[in-house]
């Protein structure tokens, strides 16, 4: 059992030996787990996912089931046939995670949604969209960054957020890298420009469904490494954890994370 943010990571990297290791719990469990096996070069350990969290993205992005009991047996399954499949994982100043690193605007609407879990009795989708309308109409600012993508030329931009994601949602439903595969040994880039606040509220339902590749502010990209860079420090949410600093440097480690199939 953990009690609080660290414990799955510390009793993750506290395994010798093991069949596998179960998450039961949200991303930021499955997030702590990673971590902690690979502090300890154990990411040969397969990890299986029983989800219980507010988002459940990872699931999602891995295709693994999301009801409870059907998980809990595809789990055991998984665990009697020994059988695994190989997921990217990204990987972000030394830390790795499975499915979503958002940096500025979004980062700020998921430490908004962690603060306001308990008081609004929401998850997933709806939580997320309760705190996006918070940090709309209550702090709302866009970010100046330096970024780079696959070791090319620099360049200054103003932006909304920046999403370097291994899957294809985050928010818990927000399709913010439609085209993202965990398996494709690639990590799938949204940029979206500086934004008044009021065009994010009408854009906003094209981002939930996906569809907002054609429009002018948004710009995607397929990479291997990404560098983003502030004179200010950046909030960034990375699997859900919030974390902050003034320089990203970003790459994706292809086939390292072991699932146990389902």
């Amino acid at each position: 059992m953990t009690e609080e943010a660290g414990d799955a990571e510390r009793i993750a990297g506290s395994i010798k030996k093991s069949a596998g290791v179960v998450a039961v719990g949200g991303d930021g469990t499955v997030f702590e787990i990673v971590n902690g096996l690979a502090a300890t070069g154990r990411l040969d350990v397969p990890l299986g996912v029983i989800p219980c969290g507010s988002g459940n993205d990872f699931c999602k992005t891995a295709g693994l089931p999301l009801a409870f009991d059907t998980a809990v047996k595809a789990v055991l399954a998984g665990l009697e046939s020994g059988l695994t499949r190989q997921l990217d994982l990204g990987c972000v100043n030394g830390r790795y995670y499975v499915n979503s690193l958002a940096v500025g605007f979004d980062a700020r609407v998921t430490h908004v949604a962690n603060a306001i879990k308990e008081e609004t009795q929401k998850s997933g989708l709806t939580l997320y969209l309760t705190a996006l309308f918070r940090v709309v109409f209550h702090d709302f600012y866009c970010h100046t960054i330096r970024l780079r993508l696959n070791g090319g030329d620099w360049e200054e931009r103003d932006v909304l957020l920046v999403a370097v994601n291994n899957g294809y949602v985050y928010g818990g439903g927000f399709k913010i890298t439609p085209e993202a595969d965990p398996v494709d040994g690639l990590l799938d880039v949204c940029v979206i420009d500086a934004i008044p606040r009021w065009q994010v509220l009408w854009r906003l339902p094209f981002a939930v469904t996906g569809r907002h590749k054609l429009m002018r502010p948004a710009h995607f990209s397929k990479v291997r490494t990404a560098e983003i860079e502030s004179k200010t420090e950046l909030p960034a949410a990375l699997d859900g954890e919030l974390i902050h600093d003034i320089s990203f440097k970003i790459k994706v480690k292809p086939g390292t994370l072991k699932l146990i199939q389902v």
